[in-house]
């Protein structure tokens, strides 16, 4: 099947950096020895978002335990009776153990270790040993949680492996963050939450949702008209800051929705585009047929924000060859029966077009992993996987 010509071109807002224009090597996406430089260049040294507060830990008291492969431990997430939310490892400052054994949940007051029964408070202080007579000495200021440098930027919250970062996350974020700052993210709920972990290098997980060239094959069934139409497959526009970049995608202005979309969008929204809207905290370079943009904070973190909804994407890499991947949906809350349909609309379009996106990910990292190929040519509508594959490769090479 020959995909139609494209009959636009995708604007670069500003100035890309040296990218080089050739082959991208496929080397980073299988060798391990590639994985152990991400992992202590990339993922110990940025700031990674982990969660959302009114998505995770909503309530005081709340807590979350997230297995972070890339620190070799989890990581146990807290909303403090004060309100503030912290991170620790959650490992027992006795022997080792895990504090909260998994999962998530309410804490009245503190968190036993279910091996010897030490107990630490919400803000990771030691609060009981049991037999304390049997530890002579024991200074229990000294011997807390360890925490993990935590900041919360939007509800976000972000932690950086380092105690202390090279710069606040407010500098990280840098252009990204000014783009997205008058994005009301407090007024959106989350309504859906999916998960998978499936056999491929998180760079192959994220390359597939930061490019539209798979929606004419891949997604023919759930957005059957729209995927016909040959501007689908290239962004409007591009916009790069530093390590962060951020595309918007095209929309098509003759498409005619479902009765199901259409009495969704009557009464509440839904993910696919609606004539006219085009809201003023998206669409940064105001492009025409505007449907939705395409964030991708550095390294592991797309945000996809169109009209009344938004996605989190994260891609938490496990191994070489193993990524777990978690999608949050979030849209403006429903106060009526009818609202609730858009609701539900959106909750389950969304989850069809997921599923395809998930058919292609394994193969294609069998195919990286056979030794046919040895670089991916990419395509000028493919800029963004370029450079994400610079943006790594300047964190590795730095000092």
């Amino acid at each position: 099947m020959n995909a139609p010509t494209s009959i636009h071109e995708m604007k670069i807002m500003n100035q890309l950096p040296d990218m080089g224009s050739g082959p991208v090597p496929i080397e980073p996406y299988i060798s391990p020895e590639y994985f152990e430089k991400e992992k202590e260049k990339v993922f110990k040294r940025a700031w990674i978002n982990v969660g959302r507060v009114n998505a995770h830990i909503p309530n005081p008291g709340d807590y979350m335990v997230r297995q972070m492969d890339f620190l070799n431990a989890p990581i146990l997430l807290v909303h403090g009776r004060d309100g503030v939310i912290r991170t620790f490892y959650n490992v027992c400052t006795h022997r080792g153990n895990s504090v909260v054994a998994s999962g998530s949940g309410n804490a009245r007051s503190a968190f036993v270790c279910g091996f010897h029964g030490w107990a630490f408070g919400l803000d990771g202080s030691l609060k009981t040993v049991p037999s304390e007579e049997q530890f002579p000495g024991l200074d229990r200021a000294q011997y807390g949680l360890k925490p993990i440098t935590t900041e919360v930027w939007k509800g976000f919250i972000f932690i950086n492996a380092q105690d202390k970062p090279k710069m606040p996350l407010v500098e990280f974020l840098g252009g990204w963050g000014e783009q997205m700052k008058d994005m009301p993210f407090d007024n959106y709920e989350p309504i859906a939450r999916y998960g998978a972990t499936l056999k491929c290098n998180w760079k192959t997980f994220l390359d597939a949702f930061q490019e539209a060239y798979h929606v004419g094959l891949v997604h023919a069934e759930s957005l059957p008209n729209m995927a016909k139409k040959p501007d689908m497959y290239v962004p409007t526009s591009m916009r790069t800051y530093g390590p962060h970049r951020s595309i918007s995608s095209w929309a098509d202005p003759e498409h005619k929705p479902s009765p199901a979309e259409a009495i969704a969008w009557k009464y509440g929204g839904a993910f696919t585009p609606k004539e006219g809207e085009k809201p003023a905290y998206t669409n940064p370079s105001n492009d025409e047929n505007w449907w939705f943009d395409i964030s991708i904070l550095f390294p592991n973190l797309n945000i996809l924000a169109g009209t009344g909804w938004y996605l989190s994407y994260n891609f938490f890499p496990i191994s070489v060859s193993e990524t777990y991947w978690e999608v949050n949906m979030y849209q403006l809350p429903a106060n009526t029966h009818a609202e609730k349909i858009g609701q539900a609309f959106t909750r389950v379009a969304l989850r069809d077009v997921l599923y395809e996106d998930l058919s292609t990910m394994e193969g294609v990292q069998r195919g990286m992993n056979s030794g046919a190929l040895k670089t991916l040519l990419l395509g000028k509508f493919e800029e963004t996987i370029r450079h994400q594959a610079w943006a790594i490769e300047q964190w590795i090479n730095a000092d």
